[in-house]
């Protein structure tokens, strides 16, 4: 797995560059197929659990959050046993961290408010009847007020 290392960051403006790579990682395998505003939901997510006191507040700890298995993962890329190498000379790897500047900047209209929780169509979270539908859009569905 690949995983950012603060460790060889200093200083604030390295810590924001952290940040946004961390956001970016997450734009980029949950979302690369994904219609631009599917990309920029993601980001959204990873921001709104930032400022939610039940997760951590910087990008990375949002990202890595939990464990390294399927049913302990914030995000099911981290735990999927699969490098999470991006191709960094790919488009979808630019395309992901210019979302991720954008939304991490504040620079982008919303797109899924306070959405805190997503999930593909495809498979259906214990968590998902506990919150509010406000966004689906191409494969994934977004929920606020998810207990």
């Amino acid at each position: 797995m690949v995983r950012f290392d603060a460790g060889v960051y200093k200083g604030e403006l390295a810590m924001i560059l952290y940040e946004v790579m961390c956001i970016a990682m997450a734009v980029y395998w949950e979302a690369r197929g994904e219609p631009l505003a599917g990309r920029f939901a993601v980001a959204e997510v990873v921001i709104n659990r930032m400022h939610d006191p039940r997760y951590p507040d910087d990008a990375c700890g949002v990202v890595y959050d939990g464990g390294e298995t399927p049913d302990e993962c914030a995000f099911s890329f981290y735990c999927d046993g699969k490098s999470d190498q991006p191709d960094i000379t790919s488009v979808s790897w630019y395309s992901a961290q210019r979302v991720a500047q954008a939304v991490y900047e504040g620079r982008s209209a919303p797109v899924v408010g306070e959405a805190t929780h997503y999930h593909a169509r495809w498979v259906h979270p214990d968590w998902a009847s506990s919150g509010h539908v406000v966004a689906t859009i191409d494969n994934h569905i977004f929920y606020r007020g998810v207990r």
